[in-house]
C-alpha cells in the first residue's frame, strides 16, 4: 500500500504482496540458514559459529517486519561481517541479502533516502578490503551487484513516484471537476430562478386579484398582465435553453485569422441573447419596467433615480438588473399591496446602492425558498461589495451597495451568474 502526503510526496511504502510476501521471505530465511548448515564448512559447535551461520541472512528475516528495520539490519550484519574479518564464506553469503534488501530500499524508501542508502552501501564496499586484504574480488563483487539492485530499485521507484504523482493529479482533477459540477448547478438554479420567479409570482398575484374583481375591463386588464407575463417568461426560457445547448468550443474557437476571440464580447453577446440589457439606458428602462409591473400588480411604486448610471460597469449593471427583478418579486409575494413601495437606485463617487422598502403584508404570503435572498446575497459577495436585508417595524428594507471600483472575484465557490 502507498502513502502519500498531501502534495504528492511518497512515503515509505510497505512490502508489496502482503502476508505472503513476508512468508516468503521467513521460508528464505529457513531455507538459506538450513542449506548452509547443512555444508559442513561452519562449526556449529561453538557461538561463534551459529552466528555465521545465521548473521549473512538476518536481514532477509527483518525484511519481513518492514524495509526500514531490514535496511538497518543489513547496515548492523554488514559491519558485524567486518568486525569477524569479513571471511569470504560470509562475504558471499552475504551477496543475496545484499541484492533483496538493497533492491527493496531502492523501490519502497522514498527518492532521497533512497538515494542516501545506496551511496552510504557502496560507499562502504571498500572496507571489506580493509578487514580482509585478500577480499578484492569479493569487494568488487558485492560493490558490483549492491549497483545493479539499487539501480533497479531506483528505476522501478522513480516510475512509482511518476505514477503517483500522476494519479494525485488525475485525483485532484476529478476533485475539482465535481465542485465545477456541484458549481453550475447552483448557477443554473439560480439562473431559472433569476428568470422564471418573477414573471410566475406576477402571474400568481394576478390571478390572486382576478378572484376578487367584478369589473369585466379590469379583469380583461389582468388576463392581459398573465398572459404577457407567461409569454416573457417563456421567452427567457427558451433563450436559457438556446445558451445551454450551445456548443463552448463554437463559442471560444479563434477567429479565421487566427486571433483569440473577445471575451467581453462573448458575455455581451450572450446577455443580449438572454434578453438581459447592457447599456446604461435600457438598464434605467429596465427598472422603470419593474416598477410597471408592480403597478399592474396592484401596488404603489416610487421609484428614484441618482447619479449617472453609465458609470457602472456592464457586468455589475446586469447584477443590478437581476437584483431589482428580485426584490419585485420579493415585494409582490411578501409585501402589503395596499402601502406604497420604494426602489432607489443611487449611484454615488464610490459605490452604487440598490434599495427597496415596503410594508409587509398581513395575509397569508405566497411560499418562499429564500434563494432569491442568497441568490443577492451571493451576486454581492462575488462584487465585494455587502447586502442588508431585515424587517423593522413592520416595513421590509433591502439594501445593496457595491463600490464601482469592484473587480469580479474568481473563485472555487459555486456563485450565482451576475
Amino acid at each position: 500500500m502507498t502513502a502519500v502526503t498531501e502534495r504528492g510526496t511518497a512515503q515509505v511504502r510497505r512490502l508489496p504482496g502482503g502476508w505472503v510476501a513476508r512468508a516468503l521471505l521467513v521460508l528464505a530465511f529457513v531455507g538459506l540458514v538450513a542449506l548452509d548448515a547443512t555444508g559442513g564448512t561452519l562449526q556449529l559447535t561453538s557461538l561463534r559459529g551459529v552466528v555465521e551461520l545465521l548473521l549473512p541472512y538476518v536481514p532477509v528475516l527483518a525484511l519481513a517486519v518492514g524495509i526500514v528495520p531490514a535496511t538497518a539490519t543489513w547496515f548492523v550484519a554488514y559491519a558485524a561481517i567486518l568486525a569477524l574479518g569479513a571471511d569470504s564464506l560470509l562475504v558471499s553469503a552475504f551477496a543475496f541479502p545484499t541484492i533483496i534488501v538493497l533492491g527493496f530500499a531502492a523501490y519502497l524508501l522514498p527518492w532521497v533516502p533512497a538515494l542516501v542508502v545506496t551511496a552510504s552501501a557502496v560507499a562502504t564496499m571498500p572496507l571489506v578490503l580493509v578487514a580482509n586484504p585478500q577480499g578484492t574480488v569479493l569487494a568488487v563483487g558485492l560493490a558490483v551487484l549492491t549497483l545493479l539492485a539499487a539501480t533497479a530499485g531506483l528505476t522501478v521507484n522513480f516510475f512509482r513516484l511518476r505514477s503517483e504523482r500522476s494519479e494525485t493529479q488525475v485525483r485532484e482533477l476529478e476533485e475539482r471537476q465535481a465542485r465545477i459540477r456541484n458549481e453550475e448547478r447552483t448557477r443554473l438554479a439560480h439562473e431559472l430562478h433569476d428568470i422564471v420567479a418573477h414573471d410566475v409570482t406576477v402571474i400568481a398575484m394576478q390571478a390572486r386579484r382576478a378572484e376578487f374583481v367584478d369589473d369585466p375591463a379590469t379583469t380583461a386588464a389582468i388576463l392581459d398582465n398573465i398572459g404577457r407575463s407567461a409569454q416573457q417568461a417563456l421567452q427567457n426560457l427558451r433563450s436559457l435553453v438556446v445558451l445551454l445547448k450551445e456548443d463552448v468550443t463554437a463559442a471560444t474557437a479563434e477567429a479565421a485569422d487566427g486571433t483569440p476571440p473577445d471575451p467581453a464580447a462573448s458575455v455581451v453577446e450572450a446577455l443580449e441573447m438572454s434578453g438581459e440589457t447592457t447599456t446604461a439606458a435600457a438598464f434605467v428602462r429596465d427598472f422603470h419596467g419593474v416598477g410597471d409591473a408592480l403597478e399592474r400588480a396592484g401596488f404603489t411604486a416610487h421609484l428614484t433615480t441618482t447619479g449617472a448610471v453609465s458609470r457602472v460597469p456592464t457586468s455589475l449593471r446586469q447584477a443590478l438588473r437581476r437584483t431589482v427583478r428580485e426584490l419585485a418579486t420579493n415585494i409582490l409575494k411578501h409585501g402589503d399591496a395596499t402601502r406604497p413601495v420604494e426602489l432607489r437606485l443611487t449611484v454615488g463617487a464610490d459605490a452604487v446602492t440598490l434599495a427597496s422598502t415596503n410594508v409587509v403584508a398581513t395575509g397569508a404570503p405566497i411560499s418562499s425558498s429564500r434563494t432569491g435572498l442568497e441568490a443577492m446575497r451571493a451576486r454581492c459577495e462575488v462584487f465585494g461589495g455587502e447586502l442588508a436585508a431585515g424587517a423593522d417595524d413592520g416595513r421590509w428594507c433591502t439594501t445593496m451597495t457595491i463600490p464601482l471600483d469592484a473587480r469580479v472575484r474568481h473563485t472555487t465557490e459555486g456563485v450565482p451568474n451576475a
